[in-house]
This record gives C-alpha cells, sequence and structure tokens, in this order.
C-alpha cells in the first residue's frame, strides 16, 4: 500500500498490531472507554465557525477502522473548508498504541491509511472499538457541534466504517441529520476479500478476509462481515431512515470492501442514490484508501454535500 521495502518486517508487525488491538479491545471498558478527541487539522473543527443560509448544516467526518480524522481527511476538509462549509472531524474507537515509531504528519497522498502506518508513526490507532461505542463518541461530539454552531442538522460523510458509526447513530439521533454520504461503507457486510494480500502473514496461516478484519481492525472489522448482529439490526428496517437523504459512493476497484457493490445502497428511492466512481469513467482506478484523495471522488463526495448532481464522465 506504500511501497514497503521489506514486506516481512511489515508483515511481522501486522500480526503485532492486530493481536494487540484484539487483546486490548476485548479489554476496553464499553461506551465511552476514551472520549470523542478534536484534532487540530487544516479546514476542520473551528468551533467558532458559523452556518450560512446556503449552506445552513455543518459536515461531520467520520473515518474509518486504523486510522484517524487527520490522515483520513487531510485532502477532503480543506476542500469543503473553502468551499465554505463548517467542517468537523474527531478521533473516536480509539486504542492507544503510540510510541511505536517516529511522530509524523498526516500526509494527503496516504489519506485513509490503515493501522500498520499509523502505529509506525507514533499515533493512537482509532475508529477499532465495536461500533455502538464509536457511534456514541460520535454522538457526544454531534451535539457539541450542534449547540457551539446553533444548526438544527448535520450532514454527516462516513468512510468505509466511519459510515457504519454513523448509520447506527442514525438509529438514535435521526432527527440531527439532514443528509448521509457513505464512501465504501459495506451496507451488507464485507468479505475483506483483498486483506489476506495485503496482510500475507495472515494469510500464509490460512485466515480468511473477516478472520483478519477482525485482527486487524479489532470489534469493528469483526461487526462488518457478512450476516454480523450489527449489520442485521441495521438493515432490519431498511438501509436508509425516513426524512433523510443518503448518497452511497463506491469504487469497483475497492478490494476492502467486497463485493464492492455492498458499499451502494440495494434500494435507493426518492432523493437517495448510487455513484460508481467509474460511471463515465471506466478506466478509473480508485482503491478502497484512494477514494479519499482521487480527484473525481472528492467531486463526487462533496456534490453528494451539496446535493448537487455528481461529476460528469471523465
Amino acid at each position: 500500500m506504500c511501497g514497503d521495502r521489506n514486506p516481512t518486517a511489515r508483515a511481522v508487525l501486522a500480526l503485532v498490531l492486530g493481536a494487540l488491538i484484539a487483546w486490548a479491545c476485548a479489554r476496553a471498558p464499553q461506551a465511552a472507554a476514551f472520549p470523542a478527541e478534536v484534532p487540530n487539522m487544516p479546514g476542520a473543527n473551528d468551533f467558532g465557525c458559523r452556518t450560512t443560509a446556503d449552506k445552513p448544516y455543518p459536515v461531520i467526518l467520520a473515518h474509518g477502522a486504523a486510522t484517524d480524522a487527520g490522515r483520513s481527511f487531510a485532502v477532503l476538509a480543506p476542500r469543503l473548508h473553502r468551499l465554505g462549509y463548517c467542517v468537523f472531524a474527531a478521533d473516536v474507537g480509539r486504542l492507544p498504541l503510540s510510541n511505536l515509531g517516529a511522530n509524523g504528519v498526516p500526509d494527503p497522498k496516504w489519506a485513509g491509511l490503515g493501522p500498520v502506518a499509523a502505529a509506525v508513526e507514533g499515533n493512537g490507532i482509532y475508529g477499532v472499538a465495536d461500533i455502538a461505542t464509536q457511534a456514541t463518541e460520535l454522538s457526544a461530539f454531534v451535539a457539541r457541534v450542534l449547540d457551539v454552531t446553533g444548526a438544527a442538522k448535520v450532514v454527516m460523510v462516513g468512510h468505509s466504517t466511519g459510515g457504519t458509526d454513523i448509520r447506527e447513530f442514525v438509529r438514535h439521533r435521526p432527527e440531527q441529520v439532514a443528509s448521509v454520504v457513505t464512501v465504501g461503507t459495506p451496507y451488507r457486510g464485507s468479505t475483506f476479500a483483498g486483506l489476506p494480500a495485503m496482510f500475507p502473514f495472515y494469510g500464509a496461516l490460512g485466515m480468511d478476509g473477516p478472520a483478519i478484519a477482525a485482527q486487524v481492525f479489532g470489534p469493528a472489522g469483526a461487526e462488518q462481515a457478512p450476516g454480523t448482529p450489527t449489520l442485521n439490526r441495521l438493515n432490519a428496517d431498511g438501509e436508509t431512515r425516513p426524512g433523510i437523504r443518503y448518497t452511497a459512493i463506491a469504487s469497483r476497484d475497492d478490494t476492502v470492501v467486497t463485493p464492492p457493490e455492498t458499499a451502494l445502497l440495494s434500494d435507493p428511492r426518492g432523493g437517495n442514490r448510487n455513484i460508481w466512481l467509474q460511471d463515465g469513467c471506466p478506466a478509473l482506478v480508485v482503491a478502497h484508501d484512494a477514494m479519499l484523495s482521487d480527484q473525481r471522488a472528492l467531486a463526487a463526495i462533496i456534490a453528494a454535500v451539496a446535493g448537487t448532481p455528481p461529476p460528469p464522465p471523465c
């Protein structure tokens, strides 16, 4: 994923990190074990920001598993801010694994990068607690944003597990949400088909995608395999909620959320819509993490936030 010249060392590190994640998450207290952390990041978390008549809702960005807000939204947050949106993003689902390497600075070209890079750069690992805990932390953050901005609702954008966190949040606070944008989020569960190749040590042990996801992404990964109680609960009354506009964005090149179709709504109706990034651009290649840095993907996300048509063909 980042051109590592020593794949064996990286595989061993992945094994160690996966074991630590599984151990720590299994012993962590549930719900509000760690409050949502508000990072200092470009384009986001200006609590003096006030919405405008043409952009009445703050935008909440929810990161995926084994990453953080700064790394995930280093490109998207400033882009939205320049367009006049009040943008907010918190780190949730924390697993403290700091001091494993030198400090690093989020790099836009690796937006969304996962647990190995996070730990090596000396960052805590977020997004790996169970979905209910992460949604609880997200809910407290949304309440704070609504309080300080005076807005009635928010627009929520979630990448990967962040979208699942948003879906759980919406179950409890639908009245606080105007629209939801999911980016590579597994509505019906992921088989994580690409993980054995991404983490070859686990693959060599004969572990399949869901088993590796549980190791690398903790409870959050385990809960997003097909047929889990968490997803069954979220889908029991349909994948969407009345009164909220949904946009689901997917890439045919996604090897983390597989099959890629699971990142689209099964039955979009009304104002809800699905977007393949390859629609009109069949040669476009966008991997799971690159959905937060690819220019067409960014344009699709921003159009979904604004409620405007998706970008034109290439």
